[in-house]
């Protein structure tokens, strides 16, 4: 694995030092990936909100999850065959399936609270639990950050408050009573181990571990769909919208996977969790949806955060 969270990366070339501008070149790949993993999120969460409205059916979330994960499984696959890993280790495919239970396990969830609200209380909720839980585990499993990168990571935090709050700031009353914020924090949790899992599979595993979470994923979600909607696999409108979302969320799980076992994970977490920046940006220049002051200062906050983690990595 790669430590680089020590602070001493040189981002431009040393003279003398060709060693420090290959860390440095490093570690802007990390920040590409999980930056472009948060965009492909980010349009996964828009196309999954939009077939779910439009489906309009009891259990739509949960069969247009597992319909989007069996899509991505079937591409991650195909490019894992495409290009193969140049080794995989026990630990990789320990590490991978425990990671793929957390997130199998956890989108049930995380649909659930989106739909019990308030979102305003949630999304923040399980947001900043995610990006916590990496940061604060880092330290003892040697992926600490340096003062730079902390930085970024504290930015990462309003940014995900203002930006998923849908347009306004959760009254401390409502999260002190609110029955979700519970929930918030476990489906937080899950989302931030399963990156720490992630992180300590081998770069030569490449995409492979991303197949198999989302295989692990296809023997939870069915029982999950069973449960909730009567039966194993959606109807063929279900099928459709998970289909698109499914596409999309291929490429995010390799890109983040990848830059996970390249990195830091308390990293790459508050990168992959400033996605609804994205998924407002789109539902503001496509459908015309309005955009609120506040989001727009979440993604001030969110842009200086990738800024930060950009020179601090």
């Amino acid at each position: 694995m790669v430590d680089i969270g020590t602070g001493e990366v040189c981002m431009t070339p040393s003279a003398g030092d060709g060693s420090t501008w290959g860390r440095g070149q490093h570690s802007a790949v990390i920040v590409l990936l999980g930056s472009l993993a948060a965009v492909f999120f980010g349009m996964g969460d828009l196309l999954g909100g939009v077939a779910i409205r439009r489906s309009g059916r009891p259990g739509a979330a949960i069969s247009i999850a597992l319909t989007a994960t069996a899509v991505s499984a079937v591409l991650t696959g195909v490019v894992a065959l495409v290009y193969p890993p140049e080794a995989v280790s026990v630990g990789d495919v320990v590490w991978s399936v425990l990671a793929g239970l957390l997130m199998a396990a956890t989108r049930p969830l995380l649909y659930a609270g989106m739909a019990r609200g308030p979102v305003a209380v949630f999304a923040p909720g399980y947001g900043l639990t995610m990006i916590a839980v990496p940061a604060l585990v880092g330290p003892f499993i040697g992926q600490s950050l340096g003062s730079v990168a902390i930085w970024g990571v504290l930015l990462a935090i309003p940014a995900v408050v203002l930006l998923s709050g849908e347009g306004r700031l959760p009254r401390p009353g409502e999260v002190v009573r609110s029955r979700i914020l519970g929930l918030a924090v476990l489906v937080g949790a899950s989302l931030g181990s399963a990156g720490l899992c992630f992180s300590q599979v081998g770069e030569e595993a490449g995409v492979l571990p991303a197949f198999m979470a989302l295989a692990v994923g296809l023997l939870v979600l069915p029982v999950a769909s069973r449960i909730q909607t009567g039966a194993v696999w959606p109807d063929r409108l279900n099928r459709r919208g998970g289909t698109v979302v499914g596409l999309t969320s291929a490429v995010a799980f390799m890109l983040s996977t990848v830059a996970y076992q390249m990195g830091s994970a308390a990293v790459v977490s508050a990168l992959v969790a400033l996605c609804p920046a994205v998924s407002i940006t789109l539902s503001w220049r496509f459908p015309g949806e309005r955009v609120a002051r506040l989001q727009v200062m979440g993604g001030a906050f969110g842009a200086a955060a990738v800024v930060f983690l950009a020179l601090g990595t």
